[in-house]
């Protein structure tokens, strides 16, 4: 609001600039016929305090002072539409983390609702399109306006006629030329945004597939696939661009036409001084009414174009407006975790994912007693996964309870922070070294080596790390191209181990390991007991086959919970899996 009326208020400086040329004009007029100012020039001259001097220092004075304000306008509309300019964008910055906040504040099935590069497009550009592209430019737009309102209110004043008509012919260009291409803006932001995200998709699709498409021989589709959507994205970002150019050309065309015909009209119905006033007037003035013409319509296409491409960040906020964005103040690295009893209370817990009927878990109970190893098995799709989100408090259960330490787990998570962790099966490394690998998401990672040692050592992965020539620096390459399998998920587990926590959850966190280092590993996460909870999922029995009891889950339901052996007993099928690995 403030930047708009400063705009606005700039405009009144044309209107100087325009009087001042317009007596220069006269003068001029005057000194060369050797004539006396007219009365009115005179009374002009007098008022402004130059009545006393010399012609041609009245003209060099009149000649400074209408360029100071119309350069000035100029000047000082550039800064402040610098400084608007910038204030939009750090607001940009602003909503996107706080939109990011509360996109994190949603539930893993949301998040799944949308691809990532939805999110990433809406996170980014589509924010900044909102604000620099839609409400900055609405300011200069509205700027725009104003100044051609307020020109054109001078130009009345000076020759009603001549600037009804001139402002009506401008203002039929400007609609004309609005007509024929505001439609078409609005279309190309919306295909423009379209093939962005669908290139990026299937980039990132490619280069997560690399070895399957290496084998499938697929590498040329792809590269066709997004050599296409590049070069439709390309057409339209081109077209959009073009589409200034049309009404650029035109208003030149029109300002060189309308200056033609006030020309004429001036020195054919009044006298030389008279008519070269005017028309000195109407010339600076057109030179500032045609650009803005020109900036006005271009406006109101960017405005089209911009809400297309914005259209993500206004479903994303559509969508997450009602939910609490996450608080921002960092929590401080807690390895006591104080007060937290690392149990877990299971009451009636029932699932169901939307638009599918059946449910993934049917009135699952179960309790889990601190400092003891528990393992939940069962055939793929009976609901262990999903179980394990809803513990971790990323999906809300359909109906039922789910308690950590007499808290539901978001709470207990917030209170103490550090105090879970988990382990996926697909372990997510950064491009980034070990060191922030262990530690992530935690700054000042290097006052913390010795925590990030220690898990490391439980990880067994710390004699590896330690023969690397940089060490805990050694950058291990996108999603950890550097390493190995097995040794990814080593250093998954590590992750969890950085903070101490209480309770562990690993769902097949040993799967990509070896037999040896499963074992090693297994009984390095046994030694723990004394100081956490582990829960384990996994389908490897060997690696649940010493844990404290056992929960078998079929169907999305509890069919047993006791020992290895008694789940064996009391589950045919189970019992044939372990017979099946020698168990």
């Amino acid at each position: 609001m403030l930047f708009t009326v400063i705009q606005i208020a700039l405009s009144f400086l044309d209107i100087l600039g325009l009087i001042i040329a317009g007596l220069l004009g006269s003068l001029a007029v005057s000194g060369v016929q050797s004539q006396a100012p007219s009365s009115n020039i005179q009374r002009a001259l007098m008022y402004l305090g130059l009545d006393s001097f010399t012609l041609q220092t009245q003209t060099a004075i009149l000649g400074i002072l209408a360029a100071l304000f119309l350069i000035g306008r100029s000047l000082l509309s550039v800064i402040f539409t610098r400084r608007y300019t910038f204030f939009l964008s750090r607001r940009a910055a602003a909503i996107s983390a706080r939109l990011t906040a509360r996109l994190l504040s949603q539930s893993l099935l949301y998040l799944q609702s949308k691809s990532t590069v939805y999110f990433l497009n809406a996170l980014t550009s589509g924010v900044q399109s909102i604000t620099t592209g839609v409400v900055g430019t609405l300011i200069s737009l509205t700027a725009d306006l104003a100044l051609m309102i307020v020109i054109g209110t001078g130009m009345f004043i000076v020759d009603p006629l001549m600037s009804i008509a001139s402002l009506l012919f401008f203002v039929f260009v400007a609609l004309a030329m609005y007509r024929l291409t505001h439609l078409r803006a609005r279309k190309l932001g919306d295909e423009n945004m379209k093939f962005g995200v669908k290139s990026s998709e299937k980039i990132l699709e490619v280069l997560s597939s690399y070895r399957e498409a290496v084998v499938r021989n697929r590498r040329s589709y792809y590269a066709r696939e997004i050599g296409e959507l590049r070069y439709k994205h390309a057409n339209t970002a081109a077209e959009i661009s073009f589409l200034p150019s049309i009404s650029k050309y035109v208003i030149e065309t029109s300002t060189l036409v309308v200056a033609l015909i006030v020309s004429a009209y001036q020195f054919i119905l009044y006298d030389a001084s008279r008519a070269v006033a005017t028309l000195t007037i109407f010339l600076v003035a057109i030179t500032r009414i045609a650009p803005a013409v020109l900036r006005f319509q271009q406006s109101a296409i960017g405005i089209k174009s911009s809400l297309a491409q914005a259209e993500s960040a206004l479903e994303l906020v559509e969508a997450i407006d009602v939910v609490e964005e996450l608080d921002l103040e960092l929590p401080k690295l807690d390895l006591d975790h104080l007060g937290f009893i690392p149990a877990i209370r299971v009451s009636d817990v029932s699932f169901t994912y939307p638009n599918r009927g059946k449910k993934v878990l049917s009135e699952v109970s179960f309790s889990i007693s601190p400092k003891s190893i528990v393992a939940i098995v069962g055939s793929s799709g009976a609901g262990k996964t999903t179980l394990a989100d809803l513990i971790l408090g990323v999906l809300e259960p359909t109906s039922g309870s789910i308690m950590i330490s007499e808290l539901p787990p978001l709470l207990a998570i917030s209170k103490w922070p550090g105090s879970i962790s988990y382990v996926p099966q697909d372990v997510l490394i950064i491009n980034g070294t070990i060191r922030e690998n262990v530690g992530l998401g935690f700054p000042n990672l290097e006052d913390h080596d010795s925590l990030i040692w220690e898990a490391l050592s439980h990880a067994k992965l710390d004699q590896f790390v330690r023969q690397l020539p940089k060490g805990l620096s050694t950058e291990v390459g996108e999603r950890g191209a550097q390493l190995s399998g097995g040794q990814r998920q080593r250093l998954g587990i590590a992750r969890a181990l950085f903070t101490r926590p209480k309770l562990i959850i690993l769902d097949e966190a040993t799967s990509a390991l070896d037999a040896s280092t499963e074992f090693e590993i297994s009984r390095e996460l046994a030694a723990l007991k004394s100081q956490a909870t582990l829960l384990l999922i996994a389908h490897r029995l060997s690696t649940v086959k010493s844990a404290d009891s056992v929960i078998y889950l079929e169907d999305g339901f509890v069919r047993a919970h006791d020992t290895f052996q008694r789940v064996r007993e009391s589950i045919p099928d189970f019992d044939r899996q372990a017979k099946l690995m020698g168990l």
